[in-house]
């Protein structure tokens, strides 16, 4: 969470900086506010996987498509602008996780579906590169911090064999993201790419049955961090 902070900071400070003498020459502030749609596709970052603190194979992961709506208001400063946003994001995303990890005798595969409900507060720094009449083309980037109210994990059921896994997740995370924005009249269109920072989950504990015998138990810790491409409609208010 330091590092978030210190990358707020530094983006509260330094487009004041780039601002200042721009504010001094033109009063005139212009503010945009406005609505955006978006469909988003996670690609999580399996870092390490631990079952009973013993490092293991990291599980493979198939990306699904899910969505994003958010509102938005801006301040241009000529070619300039800084935005702050806040939204909310649905993630899936499906994890394969092999048994023989986790005490099974042969390689079986287990799905889990993930679902998650997310608040985001971006705060974005842009630069129009490309600003003329009614068109912009920009380049922007800065720091955002998510909130997970709802997650959902439902492992598949297999024959003879229950899994089950509780897992604790960090509720508040942070991440940086870079896009690209364009612009023309009222509409525009972006595409953006979110690096996660900090770990989406926390040690938990699973159990592994086969015909009610218990094969293995113990601390299960998947260290993940979520990264999220998305394409975004939006329009200005």
């Amino acid at each position: 969470m330091r590092f978030f902070y210190v990358i707020l900071v530094l983006f509260l400070i330094l487009p004041s900086s780039l601002f200042a003498k721009s504010i001094n020459e033109n009063k005139k502030e212009r503010f945009d506010f406005g609505i955006a749609i978006s469909a988003n596709a996670p690609f999580v970052n399996e870092r390490k996987m631990y079952v009973n603190w013993v490092e293991t194979n990291k599980p493979s992961n198939e990306t699904k498509m899910a969505g994003n709506i958010s509102i938005f208001g801006r301040v241009n400063i000529k070619k300039h602008y800084l935005q702050i946003e806040t939204g909310n994001s649905f993630i899936r995303d499906i994890v394969t996780l092999d048994l023989k990890d986790f005490g099974y005798s042969t390689n079986k595969y287990i799905n889990s579906k993930n679902f998650a409900i997310t608040l985001d507060i971006p705060i974005i720094y842009g630069y129009n590169f490309i600003k003329k009449n009614k068109y912009e083309l920009s380049l922007f980037g800065g720091p955002k911090m998510r909130y997970t109210y709802h997650n959902r994990e439902n492992i598949e059921k297999l024959s003879g064999i229950s899994f089950n896994i509780n897992e604790d997740i960090h509720p508040i995370t942070t991440c940086f993201l870079i896009g690209m924005s364009a612009r023309m009249s009222r509409l525009f269109v972006d595409f953006r790419y979110e690096f996660a920072i900090t770990v989406h989950n926390k040690p938990g504990t699973y159990s592994l049955y086969e015909n009610n015998v218990l094969i293995s138990e113990g601390t299960f810790y998947a260290k993940r961090g979520i990264n999220l491409l998305s394409f975004s409609l939006g329009v200005i208010l």
